[in-house]
């Protein structure tokens, strides 16, 4: 069986339609065992507006003060978690709902003392999905992450499925977001990149804000997995897609080496 990571992001989480989530609950029989990661952040944007908590972000990421994380402990590990784990149950799916936490899954430091309690993962450990993958289970992680000494973080669910998806040498890791995928500067989708096309669009500002955890957490994959793809969850049947070789998305592949010097020319 391969493994496949499955990020989920926030942004997209109420669009997707059943579909989707049968797809992901049929994986299984088609020779993949999938395992779900997921972020949240319209909806911890809702609660903490409600609570009278003003969003702050920098660098593309949330900045989580002690009440901030309260909130996101409370969206990420409660009500979204449990959302996506009721709707795969329904489409068939033994699937069970865990953060980064238990475990403890994700081992993380602090990341920036700027942006609060945001973890920057430093370890991964697999035993606990290894264990509910060989029961047939399909766990879906709320990316929380804790640094062993009773502290709890925030981490970027992009972050997270990268570190999860090289730990457990998936075969794919899967980021399903709102956006077709990676888009030049003339809003074109690119069908395929490499490491060192995305360096330049990072450095030229092409790729920017929350676009930028996406491509470092798919380098990051790219060093374990085979291939990464960011695919719109709302187009239909994304994961058969892929499979068909339908256009949709965005591969991210690994240079080729032509005498050791890595080249600008991406695997065909």
């Amino acid at each position: 069986m391969k493994k496949v990571v499955i990020k989920i992001g926030g942004s997209v989480m109420e669009d997707l339609d059943a579909s989707f989530f049968t797809e992901c609950a049929s994986l299984v029989n088609h020779g993949w065992w999938p395992i779900i990661v997921h972020g949240g952040g319209p909806s911890i944007n809702r609660i903490q507006e409600s609570l009278g908590q003003a969003p702050v972000f920098a660098k593309g990421l949330r900045v989580t003060d002690d009440a901030c994380l309260e909130t996101v402990e409370m969206v990420l590990g409660g009500s979204v978690n449990k959302t996506l784990v009721s709707r795969l149950q329904q489409a068939g799916a033994k699937a069970v709902g865990i953060s980064g936490v238990d475990g403890p899954l994700l081992e993380v430091s602090q990341k920036d003392p700027e942006l609060g309690w945001v973890g920057e993962v430093e370890d991964v450990h697999t035993q606990l999905l290894e264990t509910l993958l060989a029961g047939g289970w399909l766990p879906v992680v709320a990316s929380l992450g804790t640094d062993g000494c009773g502290h709890r973080f925030n981490v970027n669910a992009d972050t997270a499925a990268g570190a999860i998806a090289g730990a457990l040498h998936a075969e794919r890791l899967m980021l399903v977001t709102d956006v077709p995928g990676v888009l030049d500067r003339q809003g074109s989708l690119l069908s395929e990149v490499t490491p060192g096309r995305i360096a330049t669009m990072v450095k030229d500002k092409e790729i920017y804000g929350g676009m930028i955890p996406k491509v470092k957490a798919a380098l990051t994959g790219l060093d374990y997995v085979q291939e990464v793809v960011i695919t719109d969850g709302r187009q239909d049947y994304p994961f058969s897609r892929i499979e068909k070789g339908i256009p949709g998305g965005t591969r991210i592949v690994k240079e080729e080496k032509e005498d050791g010097l890595i080249s600008n020319l991406s695997k065909k």
